[in-house]
């Protein structure tokens, strides 16, 4: 589940894809895995995790890709705000193009869970927290893009340089209500798509990725598919 280094410069586009660090990481050999933070919120994150899918058709769980936790101190997060810190854009008020969500103080302080499934080249994750509904409506009116981010640059620490292309995602309302949409990532020659859903139902905020080169051409289709079904299994579980 190695992805080029596009995937991993894609995490710049938004907090749905810290869970993608995490995976990354972990199928490179550098770390992740299902690490568990005891303390505060612990029980709530442990059984947010019991409501996580563990297949959706030919998608099947990476245990050692998974987290639980409290969401700002989870490994993914922290990665990607490593990532971030080291990235120059051309518009740095793109930096959160498609959602600040993760940065609310509300959502940082979440119990969370987080797990990621593989699909040949694809990978599609699904983080899971307990929030107060009002936390996951204003978590919801971050993540319509601004128009004057639907296309920026950054330039990595080590010079590189991605373009990115954001936009919205019809499809399907999931949850109580829900806001898609996609980013296109082309570095080096590689071209990799972010298809993400951020979706409330009750007292859960959900963020479902996925993430690769999009080669079947149903990044939409499948998300879709995948959150639905992960809020039937959380209906069922929470």
């Amino acid at each position: 589940m190695e992805h080029p280094r596009a995937a991993r410069t894609a995490a710049v586009a938004a907090p749905a894809a810290a869970v993608l660090v995490a995976a990354l990481a972990a199928c490179g050999g550098g770390g992740g895995g299902q690490g568990e933070e005891r303390g505060p919120g612990a029980e709530a994150a442990e059984r947010l995790g019991e409501a996580q899918l563990v297949q959706y058709e030919d998608a099947k769980v990476v245990p050692e890709a998974g987290e639980r936790g409290t969401y700002g101190k989870l490994s993914g997060v922290e990665r990607t705000e490593e990532l971030r810190s080291s990235t120059d854009l051309d518009k740095p008020e793109c930096m959160d193009a498609a959602t600040s969500w993760g940065s609310l103080p509300e959502v940082r302080k979440a119990p969370a869970s987080v797990a990621v499934f593989a699909r040949g080249d694809d990978t599609v994750s699904h983080t899971l927290l307990k929030v107060p509904e009002g936390v996951a409506d204003e978590a919801l009116q971050t993540v319509t893009p601004e128009k004057e981010c639907a296309s920026y640059k950054a330039t990595m620490e080590d010079g590189s340089t991605s373009s990115y292309s954001v936009s919205e995602v019809d499809m399907d309302p999931v949850g109580d209500a829900s806001r898609a949409f996609a980013v296109k990532t082309e570095t080096g020659g590689d071209t990799v798509w972010m298809y993400s859903v951020v979706y409330r139902n009750g007292g859960h905020l959900g963020a479902a990725t996925v993430l690769g080169p999009d080669e079947k051409g149903d990044y939409g289709e499948l998300l879709s598919g995948f959150a639905a079904s992960a809020v039937e299994r959380e209906e069922k579980v929470l």
